[in-house]
C-alpha cells in the first residue's frame, strides 16, 4: 500500500509551485498547514486530512487542497474515500490531473464506490465525454444520484437527445427521479424545443412537489419560452412566489427571445418596484429590446439609468449601448461612447465597424477598421462581414475584392456568415457568376448560405432560378425557416412571380410550421404595389393579424405614386406613414405633391406649416467616396 500512495504522490510533483498571496485569510494563516506544513503532518490522521482538504476544497482553493493531498501522500497517510471525493472536485480545471485522480482511484479499489464514481463522471464529462459514458455504463447498482449526474453531464456536452433518452431509461428502470434530476432535464428541452415532454416533466414535478423549488420554476419559465410558449412561461413566472434575480433575468430574456419587446420593458419596471437590483445580463437585455423597439428617446433614458447604476465602466454594456445607437441610427452618439470607452476589446471594435456599415457613412467603417489594427488587434469574421456590407452599400468592387483575398488568405472560406456576405456582395454587383461559384464552392451549406443565394437572383431578376435554388435547398433535406422565405417571396416581388408568391407564402404555416411575420406581409404588399394593385394590398393590410409598421406603409405609399389612384386612398396610407414616422419629411412631400397635382393648395399650405412648426427640411441626397484598405 505504501507503494501505491508513493506512485500517487508522483502524480502530483510536477504541479507549479504558488505564492501565497494576502487572499489568505488571518485564521488561514493562523491554522493552515501552510505554516508549518511538517507540524501539521506529524500530528494528523486521515480525518484531520480530509477535513482540511474538503474545507480548502468548498473555499475555492483548488491549488492549496492539491498541494495539502500532495502533503498527504508524501508522508503516506493512505486517503479514504471522503478524501478522494474532494480531490476530484479540486482537480477538475486540469485535464491530466483529472487521468490522473481517476488512475488513483482505481488503484486505491474505491472504483465500486457510487459517490466516487458519480464524481468522476462529472470531472471526466468536462473533458471526455465517452469516458465519462464508459463510466457510467460499466457501475452496477446506479442510484439516482449517479443517473441525475450522467444527465446533467450530457445537458452540459450539448448532447440533449441523450440526456431525455437517459432520463425515459432512468424511468424505465424504477429509479424515482428526484429534484436535482428535474433541474438536470428540464434545460434538455428547452434547447430541443421538446414541448410536449417539458410539459410531462412539468406535470410531473408538481405532482411530486418539486414546483416549489425556485430553480424548477426558473427553468420551466425557460424552457416555455425557448418552446416558443410565451404565455405559459409568463404563467409559471407570475406564479412564483420567491423569485430571485435568477427568474426576473430569465423571464426579460425569454420575452426578447420571443421579440416581446414591449413586455420585457414591462417586466423589468415590475423588478425595480419589486426592489430587485439588475444585473449587467438584464441591463444588456433591456438595450437589446429597446434596439428592436426603435424608441430612441427610451433609449435616452436608459442611458441615463445604466450610468446611474454605474455601468459606465462595463465594456459589454457601454458595447450594448453603443449597438443600441447603431441600430437607431444615432451614428454620432455611438461614435461618442466608442471614443470614451477604454479599454476597447475586439468586440467594442466589430460593434463600431458594423453601425458605419449600415449608416450613411459605410466608407467610416474602414476609417474604424484601420484605427482597430493600428491596435493591433486582429480582425474576426464579423468585421470581415461589416466591411463587405460596407463595400456593397458604397458598390466599391476592388475593396470588396480585397477583403475577398484577406479572407482567403487566413483560411475563413469555410465561415458561413463570410461566405453569405461574399455572395450577397458579387449578387449586389450584379456579378451573378461570381456569386454562384462561392456558393457551389461551400462544403456544407446552411440556410444563411442558400437563403442568400435565393435572394442573389431574386435582386438580378433570375426569379426562376431563386426558386428553383428554393426548391433544390428543400430536396437536400434542409428545413427553411423565416428568413429564407423572406428571400423567396421578395424574389417572387421584384420578378412579378405572383402566383409563385402565394403559393409559398399560404406554404409557410401549412406546410412547414413557419408563421408569417411582418417582413413576409412587406413582401406581399410589396408585390402587389409593384403591380399597381394598391387597392388590394390596402385590402391585405388592413386584414393582417399583425400590426403593419412603417415600412408596410411606405411600401404602399411608393405604390401610390406610381399608380393612378384615388387621392382618397393616397390620404389615408400618407397619413398613417406620418402618424407612425412624424419625422420623415418624405412622407410630407409626398402628400403635398399630390395634393399640388389636384390644386388643393389650401392642404398643402398646412401641410407645410405643420412642417414647419415640426421644424422638418426636405433631405438632400449624399455621395458615397471609395477609400483604400
Amino acid at each position: 500500500m505504501k507503494l501505491v500512495v508513493k506512485n500517487a504522490y508522483k502524480l502530483f510533483t510536477k504541479f507549479p509551485k504558488r505564492n501565497y498571496s494576502s487572499r489568505i485569510s488571518l485564521n488561514m494563516r493562523e491554522s493552515s498547514f501552510f505554516l508549518h506544513p511538517l507540524k501539521f503532518a506529524g500530528k494528523q490522521n486521515v480525518r484531520s486530512w480530509t477535513s482540511k482538504i474538503s474545507s480548502l476544497v468548498r473555499e475555492n482553493q483548488s491549488i492549496e487542497a492539491i498541494y495539502l493531498f500532495k502533503t498527504m501522500l508524501r508522508n503516506e497517510h493512505k486517503p479514504n474515500y471522503v478524501t478522494v471525493l474532494s480531490i476530484i472536485r479540486a482537480v477538475e480545471k486540469w485535464e491530466p490531473m483529472v487521468k490522473g485522480i481517476h488512475g488513483f482511484t482505481i488503484k486505491m479499489g474505491f472504483e465500486l464506490e457510487l459517490p466516487v464514481v458519480t464524481a468522476l463522471v462529472g470531472v471526466n464529462s468536462i473533458w471526455d465525454m465517452d469516458t465519462a459514458w464508459k463510466l457510467f455504463d460499466h457501475t452496477r447498482g446506479k442510484d439516482v444520484i449517479l443517473w441525475s449526474a450522467m444527465v446533467s453531464a450530457c445537458v452540459k456536452s450539448g448532447e440533449y437527445v441523450e440526456a431525455v433518452e437517459l432520463f425515459r431509461k432512468m424511468l424505465s428502470f424504477g429509479v424515482e427521479p428526484n429534484y436535482v434530476s428535474i433541474v438536470g432535464i428540464v434545460p434538455a428541452c428547452a434547447n430541443l424545443g421538446a414541448l410536449k415532454v417539458g410539459k410531462e416533466i412539468h406535470a410531473y414535478s408538481i405532482k411530486s412537489l418539486f414546483i416549489s423549488h425556485v430553480n424548477i420554476q426558473n427553468s420551466l419559465v425557460d424552457m416555455y419560452a425557448k418552446c416558443g410558449s410565451l404565455k405559459t412561461s409568463l404563467t409559471v413566472f407570475h406564479g412564483i412566489e420567491k423569485k430571485d434575480l435568477v427568474s426576473w433575468r430569465t423571464m426579460i430574456h425569454g420575452c426578447v427571445e420571443n421579440d416581446s419587446f414591449s413586455e420585457s420593458l414591462s417586466l423589468f419596471s415590475e423588478m425595480r418596484y419589486c426592489c430587485y437590483e439588475p444585473d449587467e445580463s438584464v441591463i444588456r437585455e433591456v438595450i437589446g429590446a429597446l434596439s428592436q423597439l426603435d424608441e430612441i428617446k427610451i433609449g435616452q433614458c436608459f442611458h441615463s439609468l445604466v450610468l446611474k447604476q454605474g455601468y459606465s465602466r462595463s465594456v459589454s454594456v457601454v458595447t450594448a449601448l453603443l449597438h443600441m445607437y447603431g441600430d437607431f441610427g444615432d451614428i454620432e452618439s455611438a461614435r461618442s461612447l466608442f471614443d470614451h470607452l477604454k479599454p476597447k476589446d475586439l468586440i467594442a471594435w466589430s460593434t463600431m465597424i458594423a453601425a458605419y456599415a449600415q449608416s450613411e457613412l459605410p466608407s467610416n467603417a474602414f476609417d474604424i477598421y484601420q484605427q482597430m489594427r493600428s491596435a493591433n488587434e486582429k480582425p474576426n469574421e464579423i468585421i470581415y462581414v461589416s466591411l463587405l456590407r460596407a463595400c456593397s452599400s458604397m458598390a466599391a468592387e476592388e475593396i470588396g475584392e480585397g477583403i475577398h483575398a484577406q479572407v482567403v488568405k487566413i483560411g475563413n472560406t469555410s465561415n458561413a456568415f463570410l461566405i453569405s456576405s461574399l455572395i450577397d456582395m458579387y449578387c449586389k454587383f450584379g456579378r451573378i457568376s461570381q456569386g454562384e461559384a462561392i456558393f457551389s464552392e461551400c462544403p456544407s451549406k446552411d440556410l444563411i448560405c442558400w437563403s442568400s443565394m435565393i435572394n442573389g437572383y431574386g435582386i438580378n431578376g433570375h426569379g426562376n432560378e431563386a426558386l428553383q435554388c428554393f426548391l433544390d435547398m428543400l430536396n437536400t433535406g434542409i428545413k427553411p425557416n423565416d428568413v429564407v422565405f423572406i428571400s423567396a417571396l421578395s424574389a417572387c416581388s421584384h420578378c412579378g412571380l405572383e402566383y409563385e408568391a402565394w403559393n409559398w407564402f399560404y406554404a409557410m404555416e401549412e406546410r412547414f410550421s413557419v408563421t408569417p411575420k411582418l417582413a413576409h406581409y412587406a413582401c406581399m404588399v410589396d408585390m402587389l404595389s409593384r403591380q399597381g394593385n394598391v387597392e388590394e394590398a390596402l385590402e391585405f393590410v388592413n386584414n393582417m393579424p399583425v400590426e403593419p409598421d412603417k415600412r408596410i406603409w411606405g411600401t404602399l405609399l411608393a405604390g401610390c405614386r406610381k399608380t393612378c389612384i384615388s387621392i382618397e386612398i393616397c390620404e389615408i396610407v400618407a397619413k398613417r406613414l406620418i402618424a407612425l414616422d412624424p419625422e420623415n419629411t418624405s412622407s410630407f412631400v409626398i402628400l403635398s405633391n399630390l395634393y399640388a397635382e389636384q390644386g388643393r393648395w389650401k392642404e398643402v399650405e398646412q401641410l407645410r406649416q405643420l412642417m414647419d412648426e415640426k421644424n422638418l427640411k426636405k433631405d438632400f441626397g449624399y455621395s458615397l467616396i471609395e477609400t483604400s484598405l
